[in-house]
């Protein structure tokens, strides 16, 4: 990629261009690379810090390409401690020679394009890596990025967690992401978990999206500030009254500007479907994305309320309903009927709700503990990066 790409890259992801630091500086990591030895207790470097459960966390390490290229150098000669590679840099040259221990591959913000992301897939193909999670947030791949994640599917065969946050996937990509998905689970090879959020997909890519839901193609999906709207909210509700029941178990439709009567029917739909997380609220970066919020008026909250105490055996235990413009008199509807319901649901409400109602609520699921953070996720956690303002889900 040129020097004007690379720009191009960083100004979409949101990320400045950083000077790579001196060569010199990593070679104590280099060396422990080498050397093959596991990290009994956290290792800090010069560059980078290595932690006992595998992850060679290099997020804003300023490596640069040549520091990359060594990084993966020192990884391709031997039995490498590395289990999960972050890279929140110029990182993407590495994923060559990142050995075939790497279950985990963090490029968020490394400026790849399409073809970027098609030629990692072509060098996933070409060797016996057992990636898990492929993580691509805030990347250029545009319009073709439906393409190369179809790539990536077909070339990650043990590919669990696939994460496209704001890489610019539009609504005819999300189509051919979804014929690959599908494909995939067909074959015996269901993605875990899909982050497709802070994409311009609409109503048309919730389509695309709602016929994977239909197939079971998924187990988690995470779709927020993705201009849905009411249409895609509907697209998304009736897919999933038609689901394999218990096979999605997250959904996150945060800030994506869907009304109260779509609001209500999702609950609903997901309530049949066996969701266990159901995310109605708001993204940190719906301000920076101009996502929309999500609303719940009294008719709503009252159908929620109805169809969460009348559902025998619901599996819905949390769900988010911050800033959705619920008031203490919507929380009550809730309130009224949780004593009736068969199954406890932990809500998260925003403000404007009263404190007494939200300690009555809380206490009828004081028993439920809050959500486990998979394995793939708590992967990419940083020592070295929070997650950016200007990141959706």
């Amino acid at each position: 990629m040129s020097a004007d790409d690379e720009g191009a890259g960083a100004r979409f992801a949101g990320v400045p261009y950083v000077v790579p630091r001196p060569a010199a500086e990593l070679a104590p990591l280099l060396d422990w690379l080498r050397a093959g030895r596991p990290a009994g207790e956290r290792l800090d470097f010069a560059a980078g810090t290595a932690l006992p459960d595998g992850r060679l966390d290099l997020c804003k390490q300023a490596l640069g390409a040549e520091g990359a290229a060594m990084v993966a150098d020192a990884l391709s000669q031997g039995p490498s401690p590395v289990r999960h590679l972050l890279l929140g840099d110029d990182g993407a040259a590495a994923v060559a020679g990142a050995g075939t221990g790497v279950e985990t591959l963090y490029l968020g913000c490394n400026g790849v394009t399409e073809g970027g992301a098609c030629r990692i897939a072509d060098q996933l193909r070409a060797s016996p890596q057992v990636v898990t999670g492929v993580w691509l947030k805030r990347n250029p791949l545009g319009g073709g990025g439906g393409r190369a994640a179809a790539e990536l599917i077909d070339a990650a065969r043990s590919l669990r967690t696939l994460d496209l946050v704001q890489t610019g996937l539009d609504a005819a990509g999300a189509a051919v992401l979804a014929d690959a998905l599908s494909a995939a689970a067909g074959n015996g090879r269901r993605i875990e978990r899909l982050f497709v959020g802070g994409n311009p997909l609409g109503e048309a890519g919730a389509r695309s999206l709602a016929e994977v839901i239909a197939a079971g193609a998924v187990d988690e999906l995470y779709v927020s500030a993705a201009r849905l709207g009411d249409g895609g909210a509907l697209c998304l509700a009736a897919a999933l009254e038609r689901a394999p029941r218990g096979r999605l178990t997250r959904l996150s439709v945060a800030s994506n500007g869907i009304g109260p009567t779509a609001a209500a029917r999702l609950v609903a739909a997901a309530t049949a479907a066996g969701v266990h997380l159901l995310d109605l609220g708001r993204v940190r970066a719906a301000a920076v994305l101009g996502a929309a919020d999500n609303r719940v008026d009294l008719a709503a909250a009252e159908a929620i309320a109805d169809v969460l105490a009348s559902t025998p055996g619901h599996r819905l235990t949390h769900l988010v309903l911050s800033h959705t413009g619920m008031r203490s008199r919507e929380a009550h509807r809730l309130l009224d009927t949780a004593p009736r319901a068969t199954t406890a649901t932990r809500f998260v409400l925003g403000e404007g709700i009263a404190a007494s109602v939200k300690r009555r609520l809380a206490a009828h699921s004081a028993h439920i503990p809050p959500p486990s953070v998979p394995a793939d996720v708590a992967a990419v956690r940083s020592v070295h990066r929070t997650r950016p303002t200007g990141a959706a889900d």
